[in-house]
């Protein structure tokens, strides 16, 4: 579960770790990030990276009935209430090298979630804001190689838009 968290929202490793039920508004269907994870220090919950990482992230149907499922099925009820108690950053790790056979991260679908919201063309301000970037420059300067490789088709339409002005 914590891998499919980490690859469908684009959450920090942390900030996954710090859901808890509550975060979760089935009604809304959005992740509502507002502390993390201390998984390393204190095994507490802690104050997010920053003020913009406070925030939601927006999931659909399909994503509700699997957080549902794992609730009802697999879930090991914990003091904090946390989603994912019990996963480690290491354990996380070592089975994503394993899934894919190489050497990547859980960080590495924070980055795959980005790409592919790049890719669909949803705005850069709305990618920067559901990744809790400080700024839309870090968001731009982090996937400039990801908007060089859309250049081309853009340059495709800016030729269409100007064919309509002639």
């Amino acid at each position: 579960m914590t891998l499919y968290i980490l690859a469908i929202s684009g959450m920090r490793f942390g900030e996954a770790m710090g859901l808890t039920w509550s975060d979760i508004d089935f009604d809304r269907q959005v992740f509502k990030v507002e502390n993390t994870w201390d998984y390393s220090d204190s095994e507490d919950f802690a104050d997010t990276k920053n003020n913009q990482s406070i925030r939601e992230i927006p999931f659909n149907d399909d994503v509700a009935t699997v957080l549902q499922d794992f609730k009802k099925h697999h879930w090991k009820e914990n003091d904090q209430q946390r989603v994912l108690f019990g996963a480690s950053n290491r354990a996380t790790n070592t089975a994503l090298k394993r899934m894919v056979g190489r050497d990547v991260h859980p960080h590495t679908l924070r980055h795959t979630y980005a790409s592919y919201l790049i890719f669909k063309e949803v705005p850069v301000a709305s990618i920067s804001k559901l990744l809790g970037h400080k700024s839309m420059v870090i968001t731009l300067k982090v996937y400039a190689h990801q908007f060089e490789k859309m250049k081309e088709k853009h340059h495709t339409e800016v030729r269409d838009v100007l064919t309509d002005i002639h």
